[in-house]
Formats: structure tokens, sequence, C-alpha cells
């Protein structure tokens, strides 16, 4: 894999310092070094485009954030840094622009490179699966020959895809990881004592140093905060369908389905091209229908390996962060949502292989730590993407170890918007027996048709609040940007008290 080539994973080098390539320790001032202490972050995602010029969403929600960010331990991104395909034209005015505050220099945005972004808070991302894309050769052309034109009169497609697409991650990996095959071998030794110099369990790894050397490690990593481990995984390579039981005739039908839904949405926005209110509807409609297609063609080739090596290193992680007295909590941060009511992703092939495969590592974490299992979960809080829409769901009894745990999407923060699905907040999960079982409740949504705003648009990121001491007691404040016809106004929320997996088993009975 290319991101493994980038990082030099588990180069003759690094392997003779004792480097873990997975671990990253972040630089933080002694006031917040106390392992037990209070403290808050931010989380955005699916965050970059350039459609709108003339009311940025991104920039919207980069304000919004402003007001927390001074005293902000860090800001996780839950993936979609850049869209339509991740492509480093794309990063300037769809990233760095508006959220130009985080970067050293950002009063300057416009000189900024793209590759080798410089921090002055953590800023630590996951990869979506746009921050991967590329485009067909064909299509590269043609995207690029109609740029200038798509440019003008914002139609036909995204204005976001140009000549280029993401290099497979390579835009994203030089604008946010150390990319150690840049570094000549004659200097890699003295690279690495120089930035690799932190210590953790007796292994050296990266140091996160704002405003002088802000990189990830590797495309999927941990680092910890006044105790509480936090665990960044790469979902793309976790979503592979499970199983080979699908109806291929079917799948081929539904796939000739929405191809001609696309082409009449193609044709529908060729006709009202300066129609701003329609087009955005369209061009909403036609981004979904594309995530549509890829998910049935994924279905249809069903050859994707499976990154076992990352599903052991969680399984692990998690087990030894347990074991670690040091530790108080821990949270996950992933592209794809295990569990969503979004009604285009609730019942995707990639949420259910990523629930499925989530739940079995979290069931070997249980297994591993017996008893001390009991009275606790496996993971704190779950964070992610992929869903354009703000959801707090929380599990019923699974029947695995994600029973009674917190879910929170935050995928809101800058495309376009969904809606819920028509089927409602309660997730029902069929059995091979037949037994149906409800596994997960929605608890607040705000997306595409949200109640609140009036019948515009609600943009949405999270300020997450960790109060001191154990067990962890966390608290959300939605923070929302509202467009309406008439302009933007913010919607103040009250916070969200996450409950204790007891107080889910309590309020999950009684309404059961």
């Amino acid at each position: 894999m290319r991101m493994a080539d980038r990082v030099r994973w588990q180069h003759q080098a690094v392997r003779a310092k004792n480097i873990d390539q997975t671990r990253l320790v972040i630089e933080q001032p002694e006031r917040d070094s106390a392992k037990d202490a209070a403290f808050h972050f931010l989380v955005l995602g699916d965050s970059g485009t350039g459609r709108h010029r003339r009311h940025s969403p991104p920039r919207h929600i980069a304000e919004r954030l402003l007001p927390h960010k001074d005293k902000a331990a860090f800001l996780l991104h839950t993936g979609d840094v850049v869209y339509l395909v991740g492509a480093a034209a794309q990063y300037r005015n769809n990233f760095i622009r508006p959220y130009r505050e985080w970067l050293t220099g950002g009063e300057n945005w416009e000189d900024i490179s793209p590759q080798k972004l410089l921090f002055n808070q953590p800023f630590l991302p996951v990869l979506g699966n746009h921050d991967y894309y590329d485009l067909a050769p064909i299509m590269s052309a043609v995207a690029g020959l109609t740029l200038p034109l798509r440019r003008h009169l914002q139609w036909f497609h995204d204005v976001d895809t140009g000549w280029l697409g993401s290099d497979q991650g390579g835009c994203f990996a030089h604008a946010f990881m150390d990319v150690l095959s840049d570094v000549h071998s004659n200097q890699l030794d003295e690279y690495l004592d120089r930035h690799y110099r932190a210590e953790w369990d007796g292994y050296r790894c990266l140091q996160y140093r704002p405003n002088i050397h802000s990189r990830i490690p590797n495309r999927y990593y941990r680092f910890r905060h006044a105790g509480v481990d936090v665990f960044a995984l790469d979902s793309n390579t976790l979503i592979a369908p499970v199983g080979s039981q699908d109806d291929r005739a079917q799948l081929r039908q539904q796939l000739k389905s929405l191809d001609e839904e696309q082409t009449r949405c193609l044709t529908a926005l060729s006709m009202k091209a300066r129609d701003e209110h329609q087009r955005d509807g369209l061009m909403d409609d036609l981004e979904t229908l594309q995530e549509e297609r890829l998910d049935l063609q994924r279905r249809l080739q069903n050859h994707t390996a499976v990154d076992g090596e990352q599903l052991n290193w969680l399984r692990d992680g998690l087990i030894a962060s347990h074991r670690d007295s040091r530790a108080r909590g821990r949270i996950l941060t992933l592209h794809h949502p295990p569990y969503v009511t979004e009604r285009t992703k609730w019942c995707q092939a990639d949420t259910l292989a990523i629930r499925q495969r989530l739940r079995n590592v979290l069931d070997d974490v249980n297994s591993a730590l017996g008893s001390q299992s009991r009275n606790q979960r496996a993971v704190d809080l779950v964070l992610s993407g992929h869903a354009h829409c703000l959801e707090v769901l929380r599990t019923h009894d699974t029947g695995h170890g994600d029973s009674f745990t917190n879910w929170v999407i935050c995928g809101g923060s800058g495309y376009s918007l969904r809606d819920q699905r028509g089927q409602g907040p309660n997730l029902i999960e069929s059995r091979n027996n037949g037994e149906k079982r409800l596994i997960a409740s929605s608890d607040l949504y705000v997306g595409r048709s949200w109640a609140d705003c009036n019948g515009g648009k609600a943009y949405s990121a999270l300020r997450v609040d960790i109060d001191e001491g154990s067990p962890l007691r966390i608290r959300l404040t939605p923070l929302i940007s509202n467009r309406e016809e008439n302009g933007w106004n913010e919607v103040t929320m009250d916070p969200i008290e996450l409950p204790q997996p007891d107080q889910l088993r309590e309020t999950i009975s009684s309404a059961d």
C-alpha cells in the first residue's frame, strides 16, 4: 500500500531505534499534563468544499469554532477534509482558507503550500473516502477540460473536481502525515533523532510540536491527553463487504437504475444552471447518487482485502489501555459510522461491514479483560463522519462488546446535508434465526430537514468536554450555523450529558 511506503513503514532505521510509528505524543503546557484533568476538544468532519463561493459553509463552521479554540486541547477531523477528490489544487480554497486560524502564518493563507502544513494547535484528522479518491483517466480529462466553464456556471458537476485526484491519499499525506519517504536516506537517522524523541511505554515515537513540527505518524495512530487514550483509524481499509450473499443480478439492476437517475439529475442541472436554490438541491442529490453507486460497485466487486493488521493493533491497544492505571478512558475516531440513521448510510454495505468488524474487536477486548470489563465499556465514545449530519446515538444490548455505547456522527461541517431515513430513529437488526432486535436509538439528528432551522441548512461541529476524574464524564455542545434565505444565524443548544453504561441500561430497560 502506498501509504506504508510514504511513512517508510517498519524501515530498518525505524526498527533499529525502537520507534512505534502508530503512537503520537503531543507537546502540551504543563498545566494540561495532569492525568485526570478536565479539558475540552473540538470535532468537525466532511468539511472541505468550494461549491458555495459567496457563502462558504466551512468558513462559517470555522468561525463557530473560534470562540472555543484557544483553550481546546486538540481538534479531531472525522475525514473528507477536501472534496471532491482530495486533490492538492483544492486544498487552498477548501481547507487552508476557511481554517486559516489553525495554521501558522494563516493570516497570509494565500501563500501557504498545501504540502506540509504547520498548525498552531493540534489538528488531528482521519482519512475519509474522498481523501483517497482518484479519477479514471477519461473522467480526469473531462473534469479538467470543463473546469473553467463549471467554475463560471457552477453546474454539471462539482467545481471541486479538476484534472487530478488525491494520488491515492498522497495529498492528505503531504498535508498532515510525516512523509519519511521525502527524507533522503543519508539524513533519515538524524531526522528520526530530531522528531521521534518522545517516549511511551519504552518506545520512541513522534512528537507533535505546534508551530514547529505538526505531523501525524501514520494513517492510523493513537495519542493520550489527560489520561484519555484516543485511537484514530483508517476505516477505508476495513469496509470490505461481509459475506457474499448478495443477489448480483439484483445489484446490477439497482446500479442501472441509479445510472439512469444520475443522467436525469445531470440533465436537470444543465437546465437550471443559474437557479442557485434548485441547483444546490440537484447537486446534493447527485452526490448522494454517486455514494450509492460506489456502494453497489464495491458489493459487486467484493474482492477488497480486510486490514487485519490495523484491527489487531486496535484490539491490542484497547486491551493495553484498560490495563494501564494511567488511562482513565478511551475514545475512538474513524470516518465510516458503525451506527447511523442518515438515509443513504444506515444500511450501506460500508456501515454494516465496519459495524461487524468493530464488534469483533470489542468482543475480543471484553473476552481478554474478563471480569474487568463488566462494569465499564470497551470504548467510552465513538466519533465518526461520512454521513452528512450531526447525530447522537446510543446502542442497546446488541449481544456484543459495542452494547450501551455512545456514538456521535459529526459529518455536517460543510458539504451537502442529508435527511434522516424515513423509517425513524430506531435501528432494528435481523438475526440469523429470524429474530428482530432493537440495537440502537438516535437521540439527536441535525441534517437537511432539521425542524429547528425553519427550512434552512444547518451545518454543524462539536465541542466535547471531559470532566476531571473517572469514570469518564462527557458533555457534547453542538455548534450549529444555519443558512436561511436572508442569511446566516447561529443556533445555540444546551450541552448534552452522555450517560454512563449503567444509566444507559436503566434508560433502555425502562423504555422497553
